[in-house]
């Protein structure tokens, strides 16, 4: 039998890989004080209808339980963190800085960056409105590529209310903002411009829209052409110059990849209302991280108006564009010792042997098959193993152990109780 269509077996060298980029996410969880949470994998089907999105919305796994409830397997994890701080971390003291590592699930149809079953790691940053706080989202997003080794990514940056308050102005009301926003993430651009013209958004408005999509770069050009473009427009003009004083900001605190700018950026998920971005690579047309900012999300689930804004570094992702290269990542983690017997050893002896080993932190396997000396040699030097116990009758009268090093083919006896000897003798190769 096979896995269900989109949901993957991760094998030992997967999954030494992506234990690595954990591993990495949570160092930066430590260096920025982010306090890792776990949110359950199934939760009510109304927390993510309410904001997600049409396309979330439409791609979720929805199910009925045996009481007659409406549950769903999480489609990504920002929401279940609103739904915490309005709940259970109601109390707690603001600016908050949350970070989770969880799996998620939608039914996109399987390909490349897109799997049903995947894996994210998240920062939230809650409680704060500045754009100090949106740039140190860029910082952690920078220093997570940058540790896992991807040096080469870069970031679109934008500001949801840049076209939403175009849109406002021109009497559109929120759920056709969303509508259009999620078109346009879409790449829908041309039926997003002709559904604004059938709600009778004015000509200059559609045509802003227009000239707002076509724009982006690195340079003060891009933000000098688009304050000419919505000089009409005053609240979207001061969305963009908090999206200049971002850039500005992550500028100073580190972040030396390139940013570039993209005014009429949107995103899919409708409870983005600021600062909104994705990181990539430059030759995968996917995003590996992507965020922004949810000022009224929390307030949605009943808490009070809380602004917060985070990120959710896709992992699968990550994992697959290393797979692909020929590049080096972290192998499986083997004992470096493995534990032989022969015949007239008893199993108690050979048990005892290795809970005193793995006691003193030193990682042991045990062949239980019960190989002639040969025989474990050669399997564990297939599987880089460097020392090679045996225990025989005679060891277990004298409650001793032999310890043969494969590298350098000595051997020497040890009592099993000198666990000071033991523990220098194995060390001497890194067995620990």
């Amino acid at each position: 039998m096979d896995t269900p269509r989109g949901m993957d077996d991760l094998l030992p060298d997967e999954m030494a890989l992506k234990r690595r980029i954990e591993d990495v996410i949570r160092e930066v969880f430590r260096l920025y004080g982010y306090l890792e949470v776990e949110t359950p994998t199934v939760e009510y089907y109304e927390l993510f209808a309410v904001k997600s999105g049409e396309e979330i919305r439409e791609r979720m796994f929805d199910f009925m339980d045996k009481a007659g409830r409406r549950l769903v397997l999480r489609p990504e994890v920002t929401a279940s963190i609103a739904r915490l701080i309005a709940t259970k971390l109601k109390a707690w003291p603001l600016p908050l800085r949350l970070g989770y590592i969880a799996d998620c699930y939608r039914y996109d149809e399987p390909q490349w960056g897109r799997r049903r079953r995947f894996w994210q790691g998240g920062f939230e940053l809650i409680g704060s409105d500045n754009a100090l706080a949106d740039a140190e989202i860029l910082q952690v997003s920078h220093d997570v590529f940058n540790r896992i080794g991807l040096r080469d990514h870069f970031f679109k940056v934008g500001h949801v209310g840049i076209l939403r308050g175009l849109l406002e102005r021109e009497g559109v009301g929120e759920d056709q903002q969303d509508m259009i926003l999620s078109m346009i993430d879409r790449g829908m651009l041309e039926q997003a411009l002709d559904h604004m013209g059938g709600l009778g958004v004015s000509r200059d408005a559609v045509e802003a829209v227009r000239g707002l999509a076509g724009l982006s770069g690195s340079s003060a050009e891009v933000f000098k052409r688009a304050e000419e473009i919505l000089s009409p427009w005053p609240e979207s003009a001061k969305c963009l110059e908090r999206l200049r004083e971002v850039v500005e900001v992550a500028r100073e605190g580190g972040v030396e990849s390139e940013i570039i700018v993209c005014p009429g950026m949107a995103r899919g998920l409708s409870y983005y209302d600021g600062f909104i971005f994705e990181q990539g690579v430059k030759d995968v047309q996917v995003s590996l991280n992507g965020g922004g900012r949810y000022n009224r999300l929390i307030e949605l689930f009943g808490g009070r108006p809380t602004p917060a804004v985070g990120c959710a570094i896709g992992i699968t992702r990550i994992m697959q564009y290393i797979l692909d290269r020929d590049v080096e990542r972290p192998q499986p983690q083997r004992p470096k010792v493995l534990l032989a017997w022969v015949p007239g050893a008893s199993a108690g002896y050979v048990a005892r042997a290795a809970h005193i080993l793995r006691g003193i932190g030193i990682p042991v396997e045990v062949d239980v098959r019960g190989r002639r000396v040969p025989a474990a040699i050669e399997y564990a030097l297939k599987n880089g193993m460097k020392y090679l116990i045996i225990i025989g009758r005679r060891e277990e009268e004298e409650g001793k152990i032999s310890i043969k090093d494969l590298e350098r083919g000595v051997q020497q006896e040890v009592g099993l109780d000198d666990e000071g000897r033991i523990r220098e003798v194995l060390s001497l190769a890194g067995a620990r």
